[in-house]
């Protein structure tokens, strides 16, 4: 059967296979690798995985790569690329994404600036004043980070999150000339009340204490918040005392030791009788906005806590039934 099977086939029809381990050629001339054992296959996904050496891409593109790398990884990076990864560009964007002000940025006697020397600087700056406020800002003004100057050193601590608040408290609590400049410099434009109060303290920090340091800081937040939202018709004292009853309140619900909480109702007369309004209209309205502001409290927590987003951060995910009466 097999002979009669291969004198039915014509000679030259059938084809002939390449050696094993050898590139077979197409008629276009496109040809397949025959891979002979399992590490030749590993070998392959091995290369198919490496990552591309960056110094073979255009410019624009191992730059593009290298701006989503940390300031360590592009030290390291810079081991192997040091070209590429030393680019001042490179290091200008890391210096404004993580201190977004600095004198030093608009020095134009320093030209051209070294941002890489300039980030090394603001770093060791920022690890000192988070250990000693005190000299770690004598160190951004020696090194000419930083002018000595009220408005400067505002925007210097208002465009960084790399100092520690409790330090930036310690620092600003003698300066009132920073402080004013610090809350002149922050928008709360079309902000209710209780989250501007957080993004307030976000930025400055609340001392443990009811002293003259808090009302000083209440005093000019509130002054601010008048000028930023003139469409309320709210004066500076009203919310002056509203902020003060924003931060009992935050206290008497968030604190453990307080076993019968503030109720929405008592908080609503309480504040109503301390900012003091008048007619049976203007306290109808006044009814809702204290209401609200129980609510935001009661559901997103203190307001000494940094600003987060409801659905994001709720602080109570269930309405107790004691207190469920009340809202």
């Amino acid at each position: 059967m097999g002979q009669a099977l291969t004198r039915a086939v014509p000679p030259g029809l059938l084809p002939v296979l390449p050696p094993l381990g050898h590139p077979q050629e197409h008629q276009d001339g496109s040809q397949i690798i025959h891979l002979d054992s399992q590490d030749d296959i590993t070998t392959l996904q091995e290369e198919q995985e490496k990552f591309p050496d960056l110094s073979k891409l255009p410019p624009e593109l191992a730059i593009n790569v290298l701006r989503h790398l940390n300031a360590t990884d592009l030290c390291l990076a810079s081991c192997v690329w040091q070209q590429l990864a030393t680019d001042n560009i490179l290091w200008q964007g890391l210096c404004r994404t993580q201190w977004q002000y600095a004198s030093i940025y608009n020095d134009t006697s320093k030209k051209p600036l070294l941002y890489r020397n300039v980030y090394l600087m603001l770093d060791e700056g920022s690890l000192t004043f988070n250990s000693d406020a005190s000299q770690g800002m004598n160190y951004f003004i020696t090194k000419g980070l930083v002018k000595n100057d009220p408005y400067e050193i505002a925007r210097f601590i208002h465009g960084t999150s790399s100092l520690v608040k409790s330090k930036v408290r310690q620092y600003v609590q003698g300066r009132q000339d920073i402080v004013e400049y610090l809350v002149s410099l922050q928008n709360y434009a079309n902000t209710f009340l209780p989250n501007a109060l957080r993004r307030f303290f976000s930025k400055l920090e609340a001392p443990n204490d009811r002293g003259s340091y808090l009302q000083r800081l209440l005093e000019q937040f509130s002054v601010r918040f008048c000028q930023c939202n003139p469409s309320l018709g709210m004066t500076v004292d009203s919310v002056y005392v509203m902020c003060f009853s924003l931060i009992l309140l935050s206290v008497d619900l968030s604190s453990p030791h307080v076993k019968n909480k503030m109720s929405k109702r008592e908080f609503i007369r309480n504040t109503r009788g301390a900012v003091g309004a008048e007619g049976a209209v203007r306290i109808a309205v006044d009814d809702d906005l204290f209401g609200c502001l129980y609510d935001n409290v009661f559901l997103r927590g203190h307001v000494a806590d940094q600003e987060i987003p409801l659905e994001k951060g709720c602080k109570q995910q269930f309405v107790p039934g004691y207190l469920a009466l009340f809202l």
